[in-house]
């Protein structure tokens, strides 16, 4: 199929020379995609036969044939039978995390891939992250949380560009954990990912220091605190809300049980960045959500996967990678694939602490997914969110196991694409410029083989992703191949 626009510069060491198609038309500067069903990401009817009109890097019209005709002279692509989306967005990524073991020193004790030499190669090209998103059809992601770099490095942050997604960062995380904990060891000297909340005098500092690198929301770790301390952090975790409303910046909360993730909503949580998981929420709890308009990011997946990477390590397997487009690039595979540098930990685990692992996760799941099915349907904002970086959890190729397990718990597919599109954008603060197919927006979108409203599976089926008006074929973006048997 021919592209519309061909990019003809490298993806960051994927030379992508043109499908073969002509530049836009030298008197209206206009391209077209025509013959697809066009899902515009507002919630309203999509348009059969529809037609996208493409002028640089924005849309210049979507809609019907008759409500855009397409002038003599254009270029176009056929993409009949076909359907067209917005481009997906991430609304829980970390790009200072791997993939896997090696980017969380506290998932096993371990020489083998020392951290600061982890975080260095991750900081030394964070355009791998964005080539995994563009070709898992992810044009836009919310980081929250992580090193310095991740708000200050431009190759992670200079987004205006169409080989780069759109990036909205956090920065370090606020916490009251101990800072003597193992996921505290072995950061870089002037990367600190956390920040001290053990006073206002440190919330006051560590909000000033935030906006002193420029990022672009407050991120609190609020793990459940000991009860003997509970009112201290409490009270905290509620100035820390102050301050950052004071400042200007969203409130982001890490907080997974009920009594923490209703104190968050209290202090002003603009999104909870992980389901609720240790019970079912309750009237109180949703109805804060609704009086807060809080954005609820489920994260459904990342527990389970963290399971599976660590029972790989003990049994000493190669975990199975769900990567249904070939976006995993080849050093993380080869590091999934060398679980025998983890030897030291195998048969750690016996068969029953594995099956009491898998028994663990798969009643949080449930509790997880009734809790999001009831956030739905009370109507309030959810975004689409993998936590990807951590174990098993891939940039780019967690988004379709992610969204599968959200229509799993019972939410339409059609709720899921806005929720993939339109609300990330919202929750980003961009929905003026993405999330939704509407003229005078940037040129972000995807093509697919097959009807995401009927199945949210068939977002596997990806043909073309347009990034700032440059369509390239799936292929061309790929970053590995099978091997032939």
């Amino acid at each position: 199929m021919t592209s519309v626009r061909t990019l003809g510069a490298a993806l960051t060491g994927l030379i992508l020379a043109g499908c073969g198609g002509s530049g836009p038309d030298p008197e209206t500067g206009l391209m077209a995609l025509t013959g697809a069903t066009v899902i515009d990401g507002t919630g309203g009817p999509a348009f059969e036969d529809g037609v996208v009109l493409v002028r640089g890097d924005e849309l210049a019209c979507v809609g019907s044939a008759a409500d855009c005709p397409v002038p003599d002279g254009t270029p176009r692509t056929d993409l009949t039978g076909h359907f067209i989306t917005p481009g997906l967005v991430d609304a829980h990524v970390h790009f200072d995390q791997t993939g896997w073991l090696d980017g969380r020193p506290e998932a096993l004790a371990t020489d083998v891939y020392p951290y600061d030499e982890t975080i260095q190669y991750l900081w030394d090209d964070p355009g791998r992250w964005h080539r995994a998103f563009l070709c898992s059809g992810i044009t836009a992601v919310y980081d929250v949380g992580g090193a310095v770099w991740t708000v200050t490095d431009e190759q992670a942050t200079d987004t205006d560009r169409p080989d780069r997604a759109h990036v909205r960062a956090a920065g370090p995380l606020i916490t009251h954990v101990d800072y003597n904990a193992p996921f505290m060891v072995g950061m870089l000297a002037d990367q600190p990912v956390f920040l001290p909340m053990q006073s206002e005098a440190d919330i006051a500092e560590d909000i000033a220091f935030l906006q002193s690198i420029g990022a672009q929301a407050v991120k609190v770790w609020y793990l459940r605190p000991d009860p003997d301390d509970a009112e201290r952090l409490d009270a905290l975790l509620m100035a820390a809300g102050e301050a950052a409303d004071a400042a200007g910046l969203p409130l982001l909360v890490h907080a997974t049980d009920l009594r923490e993730a209703k104190l968050a909503l209290r202090a002003g949580a603009f999104m909870l960045v992980h389901s609720v998981g240790d019970q079912p929420v309750d009237q109180e709890f949703l109805d804060l959500l609704i009086a807060n308009d809080t954005f609820y990011a489920p994260t459904l997946i990342v527990g389970g996967n963290w399971n599976e990477a660590v029972i790989a390590a003990s049994e000493q397997n190669v975990s199975v990678i769900d990567d249904p487009n070939g976006c995993v690039d080849a050093a993380l595979r080869d590091r999934i694939s060398n679980i025998a540098a983890y030897e030291d930990f195998a048969g750690q685990l016996s068969a029953e602490d594995i099956a009491q692992r898998r028994a663990d996760y798969m009643e949080e799941m449930d509790i997880m997914q009734a809790n999001l099915l009831a956030v739905y349907e009370a109507g309030v904002r959810i975004v689409t969110s993998t936590d990807s970086g951590n174990p098993l959890t891939l940039h780019g190729a967690a988004i379709n196991p992610e969204m599968e397990a959200m229509q799993a718990a019972g939410l339409p597919a059609s709720a899921i694409i806005e929720m993939s599109t339109r609300a990330g954008a919202d929750a980003m603060g961009m929905a003026d410029r993405f999330g939704t197919l509407e003229a005078g927006k940037l040129a972000d979108l995807i093509v697919l083989s097959s009807d995401p409203r009927a199945d949210i599976a068939n977002m596997r089926d990806l043909t073309h992703v347009m990034r700032a008006g440059f369509l390239l074929e799936q292929s061309d973006l790929q970053l590995y191949t099978a091997p032939v048997e």
